[in-house]
């Protein structure tokens, strides 16, 4: 499901994603009632949305519509802005932003991604929101740290690489193992974490002192 406020714009994303025929565009609305009555309706896959234009309005409708969306995921087309956006974008729960200096493969890939349950956010930007929370504010729980000693050496090297950004993907080809290897240290770390995704493991991974930092 496409949303944004200009019709040439959805149309021409729509024709783009439609052209990969695991991918099908089931509704194109703009930024208003309709929309989040058409998302309670459809239960669509993905919303694919683009808040920029016109941002005073739509940047507060994506923090509206995405408590909506438990069961759907949320890619934004952003331009460039404040890292503190990206954080509340982040937090607010959705699933991926593709930025507009990227290309449309970027853009398929993410979707693709983020279809198979997992997150598409630039290195960069995942960083900047990251060190958002890393505050005196942000105190870990003690029971928190005591969790981290669960975790096997393997383990908490995924866990670093998640914190870096890197995809299920990445982090197989950086430690010469499978995906579905990978995969399977993730699900085990959630479940000794008690977290149920992976910003979840980034947040906790932050407040506990692992930090997003150059990989060698």
């Amino acid at each position: 499901m496409l949303i944004d406020d200009q019709t040439l714009y959805r149309e021409a994303l729509a024709n783009l994603i439609m052209k990969h025929d695991h991918l099908d565009v089931i509704a194109q609305v703009g930024f208003n009632n309709e929309a989040l009555e058409m998302v309670d309706k459809l239960k669509p896959d993905i919303i694919i949305a683009d808040p920029c234009f016109n941002h005073e309005n739509n940047f507060p409708f994506i923090y509206q519509l995405a408590p909506r969306c438990k069961d759907i995921h949320i890619l934004l087309i952003s331009s460039p802005c404040s890292s503190s956006f990206y954080f509340d974008f982040i937090r607010a729960g959705v699933s991926g932003i593709v930025l507009k200096t990227q290309t449309s493969d970027i853009l398929l890939k993410a979707i693709d991604r983020i279809l198979s349950n997992e997150f598409w956010f630039d290195r960069a930007l995942l960083t900047s929101a990251l060190k958002e929370i890393e505050k005196p504010s942000q105190i870990a729980e003690p029971r928190e740290n005591g969790l981290l000693a669960y975790l096997s050496k393997r383990e908490r090297e995924i866990v670093n690489l998640i914190v870096n950004g890197l995809n299920t993907i990445s982090i197989a080809k950086t430690l010469h193992i499978s995906e579905k290897t990978v995969r399977n240290h993730i699900y085990s770390v959630y479940g000794k974490l008690e977290v149920k995704d992976r910003l979840e493991l980034a947040l906790f991974a932050t407040r506990n002192g692992i930090s997003p930092e150059p990989l060698a």
